[in-house]
């Protein structure tokens, strides 16, 4: 959950360091865990350029079901605890 909570923040933000910033953690333990995903799913999700970070199709499909699974289950405890 952690990795994809981060892929999600990377994806949205498509910075690696104001991901890490926004999450408090360091650019990489971003890194380190997007790197872990594109290993256990094998397929990259980002195209690496100096100072440029940019999402393959395969991580532009997977953030916007990751989006879209976070906004769903924030809804759901939203409704089912308030």
């Amino acid at each position: 959950m952690t990795a994809l909570r981060i892929f999600e923040v990377a994806a949205r933000l498509q910075s690696f360091k104001q991901a890490a910033e926004v999450l408090n953690v360091t650019p990489a333990t971003v890194s380190n865990q997007i790197r872990q995903l594109e290993r256990d799913w094998d397929c990259l999700l980002f195209i690496r350029k100096p100072r440029q970070l940019l999402l393959t199709d395969a991580g532009r499909s997977l953030a916007q079901v990751v989006s879209r699974s976070f906004e769903d289950i924030r809804t759901e405890i939203d409704t089912h605890v308030a």
